[in-house]
C-alpha cells in the first residue's frame, strides 16, 4: 500500500519514526507492505530531513493527491480549509484518508463522510479523538452490540493537567496555564484548549458517533476553564470532589443531551483519578454496563500509533470490506439536541458577599423562589476583609431554573463578583 503524508510536524514525524521501526515487523508478521511513497510540507527546510533519508518529497500538495500511484492519503497538516480541498480531492479520486483532524471533521464531516461512501473509499480518523485511546475504533466496531447510553470524558490533556496542578499544587489558574505552556501541553494562544473548543470537536464526533446521528459542535454547550479559582478547587476538596472539564452525551428519550463543561467529580468516580494530560473515555452500555478506556490523549508518538493503527487496518480490509458506515454524519439526520436550559443536575454555586446581615437570607430567599432545592451550605471567610464566600450545593434541578436565580442573585447589592456555577457529574 502506497501512502501520501501531507504534513510533517509532531504527528507526521512520529508516523515517519513508526513506519520505519515496524515495517519488517508488518512484512513478517503480518503480510503487510506500507509504503511511505511522497511526503510532502510547505517548505523544502521542512522536507529536508525526509530527503535526506530517501523518501521521495514535494511542496505540492495537489501534485500528490493526483499521483495515480498513491492509493492513501494521510492528513496532519491541520487547519480546515486547505485540508478539506486535499480530502475532497483525494476521495473523488478513489483514494483511501487517514486524519488526526478533529476540527474539519467536526466542521466538514457532513460533507466529507457522504463523498467517501459514494466512491466506496475509507475515511479513518482514529488519531482525531483521544489520540492513542482506540475509542473510535471501539464505537464504531467493538461496541456494535451496545447501545451508548452515556459518554462522560476528559478529552483534553492541557485542560486536564492545568486543574491537576491547581489540585494537587495549589496553584492558580495562571500559574498553572503557565507551566503547562514552558512544559509544551498548552499553546501560545491556549484559548482552544482551555475554553473547551477544542474538547467540543471530539465530543461532537463521539456524540454523532454514540447516536448514529450528526451532531453539530457548532450547536452543542460549551464552558470553559479559565473562571474557575483556587477556592473552587479547595471547596471540591471538601465536598471529596475533583473538577474535570468533561464532554458529555446522555441519550434522554428520543433527544441527546451533549455538552463540554467542568464537573465537579465525585472521587470514587473513575474518571477523577485521571490525572494530568491523560485522556479518558467512560461508557454506560446497555449490554456491556460501565466501561473505561484511558491513556495518552496527545504526543508524538501516542496519536501517531493511532495513525499507523489506521494505516494497517486499511492495509488488512480495505480491498475486502466496504466502508465503516458513516452514512449518519449528514445534515439530513441531524440530531435532536436536548437544549441546555432543559438539563437537570445538581448544583455548586459558590458566591462572594459581604459579611453582613441577610446576605444569606436574601440567596435562599431567591433560590426558593426558583424552586431550586438546597442540600447544603458552606461558608467561609476569603482574604479579602469584609468579605466571605457561599457555597450552596443544590438537589437535582433544571437548568433554566439556575439561570434565572444566579442572574437575580448577581444583581443583589451584598453580592461582590459574578457568582460561580459548576455542573455535578452525578
Amino acid at each position: 500500500m502506497r501512502i501520501g503524508l501531507i504534513g510533517v510536524g509532531t504527528v507526521g514525524g512520529g508516523v515517519v519514526e513508526i513506519l520505519e521501526s515496524k515495517s519488517d515487523f508488518y512484512k513478517e508478521s503480518l503480510g503487510l507492505n506500507i509504503e511511505l511513497a511522497l511526503v510532502c510540507a510547505r517548505s523544502d527546510e521542512e522536507l529536508a530531513p525526509f530527503k535526506e533519508k530517501g523518501y521521495p518529497v514535494t511542496t505540492d500538495a495537489m501534485a500528490l493527491i493526483q499521483d495515480p500511484s498513491i492509493e492513501v492519503l494521510v492528513e496532519l497538516a491541520g487547519g480546515y480549509e486547505l485540508p478539506k480541498k486535499w480530502i475532497q480531492a483525494a476521495l473523488e479520486q478513489g483514494k483511501h484518508v487517514v486524519t488526526a483532524n478533529k476540527a474539519l471533521l467536526a466542521k466538514y464531516g457532513h460533507e466529507l463522510f457522504p463523498l467517501a461512501k459514494e466512491k466506496g473509499v475509507h475515511i479513518l480518523f482514529e488519531a482525531a479523538v483521544g489520540g492513542g485511546i482506540p475509542i473510535i475504533r471501539s464505537l464504531q466496531e467493538a461496541f456494535v452490540g451496545n447501545e451508548v447510553q452515556s459518554l462522560s470524558c476528559i478529552i483534553n490533556g492541557t485542560a486536564n493537567y492545568i486543574l491537576t496542578r491547581m489540585s494537587q499544587e495549589g496553584l492558580s489558574f495562571q500559574e498553572a496555564l503557565q507551566e503547562a505552556q514552558e512544559k509544551g501541553y498548552a499553546e501560545a494562544d491556549p484559548t482552544f484548549d482551555i475554553e473547551g473548543i477544542d474538547a467540543a470537536h471530539k465530543t461532537a464526533l463521539l456524540a454523532s458517533l454514540s447516536s448514529r446521528t450528526y451532531v453539530d459542535f457548532e450547536k452543542i454547550y460549551v464552558s470553559g476553564i479559565s473562571s474557575l479559582t483556587s477556592a473552587d478547587i479547595a471547596f471540591a476538596k471538601d465536598l471529596d470532589c475533583s473538577i474535570k472539564l468533561l464532554g458529555i452525551y446522555n441519550k434522554v428519550e428520543d433527544q441527546i443531551d451533549v455538552r463540554v463543561h467542568p464537573c465537579l467529580v465525585p472521587n470514587d468516580h473513575l474518571l477523577s483519578s485521571v490525572n494530568g494530560v491523560l485522556n479518558a473515555v467512560f461508557l454506560e452500555c446497555d449490554n456491556l454496563g460501565p466501561t473505561l478506556q484511558t491513556g495518552a490523549g496527545a504526543g508524538k508518538l501516542p496519536t501517531a500509533s493511532a495513525v499507523v493503527a489506521d494505516l494497517v487496518a486499511l492495509s488488512r480490509y480495505a480491498s475486502k470490506l466496504p466502508p465503516i458506515p458513516m452514512d449518519f454524519f449528514q445534515k439530513e439526520t441531524k440530531a435532536n439536541l436536548l437544549p441546555i436550559s432543559e438539563t437537570k443536575t445538581r448544583y455548586y454555586f459558590r458566591f462572594t458577599t459581604q459579611d453582613s446581615y441577610g446576605v444569606l437570607a436574601n440567596i435562599t430567599r431567591v433560590l426558593a423562589e426558583s424552586r431550586i432545592s438546597i442540600e447544603s451550605i458552606i461558608q467561609k471567610g476569603v482574604q479579602d476583609p469584609g468579605k466571605v464566600s457561599i457555597v450552596v450545593i443544590t438537589e437535582k434541578t433544571i437548568e433554566s431554573r439556575v439561570n434565572a436565580a444566579i442572574e437575580k442573585i448577581d444583581a443583589l447589592e451584598s453580592v461582590s463578583d459574578k457568582s460561580q456555577v459548576i455542573r455535578f457529574l452525578m
